[in-house]
């Protein structure tokens, strides 16, 4: 049995994959026996995120700085400073934040890594691409379920 090693992961650094928003994920499911994932991000003033679900992940949101609307199921909750929201599998959840936010997520079991690295290797025009991103999304435990006129994702995968 290999031996475990702890990881330090110093401001700014990790898995980082920024297009309009900056994802760092700082602790990966490699890191973990794939048990959970550790991720930063930064979003812009007026990020929205599509309206989705994770079939098996948990995840739990902490905010840094900044605020944020937390559309979780039929419930909204407004996340500054301190907030922490944390949303079960297969619950439909959209992240929409108007000043900008800088905030912690954690996935369990991990899962996202590779999807933010598939996004990230995406030219524009594919990220429009709502059924691309919609099967990238799938083979990595995230469901898309939102939709604006004329097919086009509400929101964005990484800003």
């Amino acid at each position: 049995m290999p031996v475990a090693k702890g990881k330090h992961s110093p401001p700014g650094q990790g898995n980082v994959y920024a297009k309009a928003n900056e994802v760092i994920v700082k602790i990966t499911g490699d890191d973990t026996n794939q048990t959970f994932e550790v991720v930063e991000e930064n979003c812009k003033p007026g990020f929205q995120s599509r309206a989705h679900y994770h079939v098996k992940a948990y995840e739990t949101f902490y905010v840094f700085e900044g605020s944020a609307d937390f559309q979780v199921g039929d419930e909204l909750f407004h996340g500054t400073k301190g907030s922490c929201v944390h949303i079960p599998p297969g619950v439909v959840h959209q992240v929409t934040s108007k000043e900008g936010v800088r905030m912690l997520m954690v996935y369990s079991p991990a899962g996202t890594d590779g999807m933010f690295a598939a996004m990230h290797r995406l030219t524009q025009d594919q990220i429009m691409d709502t059924e691309l991103t919609r099967k990238i999304a799938l083979e990595h435990d995230t469901v898309m379920v939102e939709q604006a006129a004329g097919g086009r994702g509400k929101g964005t995968i990484l800003g």
